[in-house]
Order: structure tokens, then C-alpha cells, then sequence
């Protein structure tokens, strides 16, 4: 009953505020309003509100940081997109038409945006901070009682779980975390649609999951016939995706013919020819792009499934201090499990690649150049789509299966077709895997070097000598 009459009394102080700016909610947006006030005491509730493109997502974020600004004197609130422009010209353009002038106190910009905003003059203000999520490891020293992001499907993974971990401001006791999103592959549907989140402990530790979905037809401010227009203007697959909101239609993915059951590798590994890897080098830090390895082997004349069949057999993506050396106890690992590898990785990156020679490890430049990213896609696409399929992944690489099922390309006009460049460092690893998967070993060639532990620490080996 308590908790009931809580819920009641935050709708009718959300009304409250509403009628002081004249914001009149849709019936969905007033359905996570209400999902919102019922969040537990001294709790968070994790909300996802997507779906169709034109669903009042924008606005409604920038209704919902002001709510958490006037609600709760004195609060620190966070509206976040991964490139400050786009959020510049959307959510903080649609905050500041809906805020009335007369509750802001002060505005900055140095370099993103800070407004301070209160009920009344002498009641404490609470901050709204407008900032970009490319770069989040400052957000570890902040505290929030409200965090919002825009187009959560751009935003990093990590970024989304450093910002819960700063839900914590004392001004906001039902602490809210609000993310929007058109249906992208992502971190956002495996949280909310997929619902692969620990809702159970999470409930337990005074938390909770919840999913709005953005219908065109819920939003009453559109164009008449809006959604009939865009049916009319795009292909299928979009319309399925952005005007009818659905997270299961697969626009623009790039590996269409990945199945995690079809091509995840059951029963005991068959006899390999040669074992490959591949290699992705990101910065030392822990916002950079990650490193990455994949390695695999290659079945030989023996194998129940016929030869040049690739199973992947494990996988790297870590990131921060130490990262070249995490890498390469890893690499020290997958020999002394499977043996010598011949490893290839991005010819851009030749400071690197020069340092894994210097350590003995035999590791040779990707092909690079114009066409060189498509063409090693269309070297994975072939192997995917044999029938039977003559790649495989083991069930345990679990990053490995996110990262194929959420890979895509970039939507633009004209040109040649490129993937979206976010979070595909592991599967760049795997298409370099795939350049050396591709050649056919030379009769007489000398073998490669490999490394190994010995009792002397690493050491370098030549096989047969």
C-alpha cells in the first residue's frame, strides 16, 4: 500500500511539473512515467525505450532530464551521445525548447554543455550535463541521480556500464538509467529486448529491467500518414527495422548468414593440417579500440567433416594497461595447447607487427589496400555460406558470436559498401585469419617459428630441428 501510494504521489508531482511547462506525454511516454515511479526505494530502474524511428524518443529524454532536474533539487543528471555534434543538434536543441526560460540559472559550454535549472529562485539547482560518450573513462569520479543516452546503439558497451556504476547521487533516491534507441544489434537489445541481464540478482540488489517500445503510431505529433510514406519510400528490410521497430529484422548486417547454432562446432575437435591466427592492435588504454585474436585451425584429409574445414578454436579482446602483454601470454597459451601458429594482422600496424617479430613470434602483414576489407569479408562470407558450412567457432566464444551477429554496414549513399567502424576489432582479427586460411602451404617451405614457455622462460623453437 505504502509503495502504491509512492507511485502516486511522484505521478502527481511529475504532472505537477509537466503542467508548469506545458508537456503533455503520449500515452506510451506515460507508460514509463509510471514505470519510472514505481522504481524500488533507494534503487534504479534500467529502462530501454526503442523501436520505430519517429517514436518520441528524443523528446522524451530531454522531458525526462528535466523531470529529474526540478523533481529533485539540487541533483547532477547526464544526457549522453556518443558524438557531442549529433547531440548538440538533437536531444540539448530539444531540451532547450521545451525548458521555459525562467527555470535555467546558468549555461556554460566548455566544451560540452552545462545547464543548471531550478523550480524557483533560492530552491537548489540541480545540473544537466550535455557531454559526447566516446571517450567515458573521466565519467569514473562522477555521481549521477539520472543518466539518459541518446542513440544508445552508437554508444560502447562499456560506456553504458561505467555510467550505472555512477548511479549514485544522494539528491535522487529512485535512481533512473533511460537509454533510446533505434533497433540495432547491440548491447541495448541484448539488455532490454533480448532481456540477458541478471533480472534476478539485479532485483535482489533493489533493481530492474524494464522495455518501452517506440511505435510511430504512439507519437501524435508526426506528419499525417508518416508511416505510410516511409513504407512506400524504403526497401523491406528497413521498413521492418526503423518504421515498424522491429529488433529482429537484420538490416545492414554484414554477416547475414551467421547462425550461432548452425556454425558453433559440437562434438570433439577432428585432426587439423595447420593451425592460423589472426591479430587486431589497439591502443593502451582502457577507451581504445580493443586487441584482438582469433586463432583456428584447419582440418587435414583425416577429419570426419573433409578437409580445409576452420573451426575457431578461441579468442582475445581485452583493452587497457598491460594489453600487449596480456596478448601475448595468450598467444604463449594457444601453442602450448594446439601448437605452432602462423599468425597475420593489419599491415597498417607495423610497429606492432615488428614488435611480435622481435619476440619470435611469426606473424606476417595482411593484404591491405583498396578493397582489402571487403574482400576479406567475401573470403568469411564463402566459408559461412558452403552448405555444409566449412566454418565453424567453438561454443565458448561467446564475444566472438556477439560481434558476428552485430556486425553491419554503414548506411550511406553510393560508393563502396563499408562496415560500420565500431567495436569490430575481433572480427577484423578474424578476417586476417582468414587471408592466411586461404593459401595453400608451399612444398618445401621453411616453417615458421613459434613460441613456447621452456625452463628458461620464452623461447623460440623451428620444428623438426
Amino acid at each position: 500500500m505504502r509503495f502504491r501510494v509512492e507511485a502516486e504521489r511522484t505521478m502527481a508531482r511529475l504532472a505537477g511539473v509537466h503542467e508548469s511547462r506545458r508537456f503533455e506525454p503520449t500515452a506510451r511516454q506515460r507508460s514509463l512515467l509510471e514505470a519510472l515511479s514505481e522504481g524500488p526505494a533507494e534503487g534504479v530502474s534500467l529502462v530501454g525505450y526503442g523501436g520505430a524511428m519517429g517514436g518520441g524518443k528524443t523528446r522524451l529524454l530531454a522531458e525526462l532530464a528535466l523531470d529529474a532536474a526540478l523533481l529533485h533539487p539540487g541533483n547532477n543528471i547526464l544526457v549522453g551521445r556518443q558524438h557531442y555534434t549529433d547531440l548538440h543538434t538533437t536531444t540539448l536543441a530539444e531540451f532547450l525548447r521545451a525548458c521555459p526560460e525562467r527555470f535555467i540559472r546558468e549555461r556554460s559550454e566548455t566544451p560540452n554543455q552545462r545547464v543548471a535549472v531550478s523550480v524557483a529562485p533560492g530552491i537548489p539547482s540541480s545540473t544537466i550535463h550535455f557531454r559526447h560518450l566516446s571517450s567515458w573513462t573521466g565519467l569514473g569520479s562522477q555521481e549521477y541521480g539520472s543518466v539518459f543516452i541518446d542513440e544508445a546503439g552508437e554508444v560502447a558497451e562499456d560506456a553504458a556500464r561505467m555510467l550505472l556504476t555512477r548511479l549514485r547521487h544522494r539528491a535522487q533516491r529512485r535512481r533512473w538509467f533511460v537509454a533510446a534507441s533505434n533497433p540495432w544489434p547491440g548491447w541495448f537489445e541484448r539488455w532490454f529486448v533480448r532481456r540477458e541481464l541478471d533480472e534476478e540478482a539485479l532485483e535482489v540488489a533493489g533493481g530492474r529491467v524494464i522495455f518501452v517500445p517506440a511505435r510511430i503510431e504512439d507519437n501524435p505529433h508526426l506528419p499525417a500518414r508518416y508511416a505510410d510514406q516511409q513504407r512506400a519510400l524504403h526497401p523491406g528490410d528497413w521498413v521492418e527495422r526503423f518504421i515498424e521497430g522491429r529488433f529482429d529484422a537484420f538490416a545492414g548486417q554484414v554477416y547475414g548468414r551467421f547462425d550461432a547454432k548452425l556454425h558453433a562446432w559440437s562434438g570433439p575437435l577432428p585432426s587439423f593440417a595447420r593451425y592460423v591466427g589472426g591479430l587486431d592492435f589497439g591502443a593502451p588504454s582502457d577507451d581504445a579500440h580493443f586487441t584482438a585474436g582469433v586463432v583456428a585451425g584447419i582440418t587435414d584429409s583425416r577429419a570426419p567433416c573433409g578437409p580445409d574445414v576452420l573451426i575457431r578454436l578461441d579468442e582475445f579482446e581485452e583493452r587497457g594497461p598491460d594489453v600487449i602483454q596480456r596478448l601475448e601470454a595468450w598467444q604463449r597459451r594457444c601453442v602450448a595447447q594446439f601448437g605452432r601458429i602462423r599468425w597475420c594482422a593489419d599491415r597498417s600496424q607495423s610497429a606492432w607487427i615488428d614488435h611480435q617479430r622481435r619476440q619470435r613470434i611469426a606473424v606476417v602483414p595482411s593484404r591491405g589496400g583498396e578493397g582489402s576489407v571487403n574482400w576479406g569479408i567475401s573470403l568469411v562470407q564463402e566459408r559461412l555460406a558452403a552448405d555444409p558450412p566449412r566454418s565453424y567457432y567453438m561454443p565458448r566464444m561467446t564475444r566472438f558470436a556477439e560481434r558476428m551477429r552485430e556486425y553491419r554496414w554503414a548506411l550511406r549513399e553510393g560508393g563502396e559498401p563499408k562496415p560500420v567502424k565500431r567495436q569490430d576489432d575481433l572480427l577484423d582479427a578474424d578476417r586476417y585469419l582468414h587471408e592466411l586460411a586461404q593459401e595453400r602451404p608451399r612444398a618445401g617451405a621453411l616453417p615458421q617459428v613459434i613460441i613456447s614457455n621452456g625452463p628458461r622462460g620464452r623461447m623460440a623453437h623451428w620444428p623438426g630441428r
